[in-house]
């Protein structure tokens, strides 16, 4: 099985001052399988390094990307998904709507979302977990 990174672990996991830092560290030590980005959790991190990170140069956002991306277990899924084929049953308000389509998106690769947000574990624990 390979996990679909939700871009808030990539943020916490590249900014050693982010307070969940260390459980993202914890996280991808102990990872015995591939991981996945996605355009939305490249995007995610990039936005969120280049606002809370020590260096919150285009070039240290970029440059922590490629430090994921070059990861052997790491493997990037195309996000050829449109939003039209997202089930939105789940969907209570507009934080949701990303959520809901990473979840399918990791559905349709035979993945799980590997999240910090305990909200998004909550309203599909069958494809998301809380790490």
């Amino acid at each position: 099985m390979i996990w679909l990174v939700d871009g808030n672990i990539l943020v916490a996991y590249a900014v050693d001052t982010h307070f969940q830092h260390q459980q993202a560290l914890r996280w991808f030590d102990g990872l015995t399988e591939s991981f996945a980005t996605c355009s939305v959790t490249q995007g995610t991190l990039l936005r969120l390094h280049m606002k809370f990170a020590a260096d919150q140069s285009a070039k240290a956002a970029w440059n922590s990307l490629k430090g994921f991306e070059a990861h052997p277990a790491h493997v990037y899924w195309l996000d050829d998904l449109p939003y039209s084929k997202v089930p939105y049953r789940s969907i209570q308000g507009h934080r949701q709507v990303t959520d809901a389509w990473l979840v399918e998106l990791a559905r349709r690769n035979g993945g799980k979302v590997a999240t910090l947000d305990q909200g998004m574990a909550a309203t599909y624990p069958d494809t998301a977990v809380l790490i």
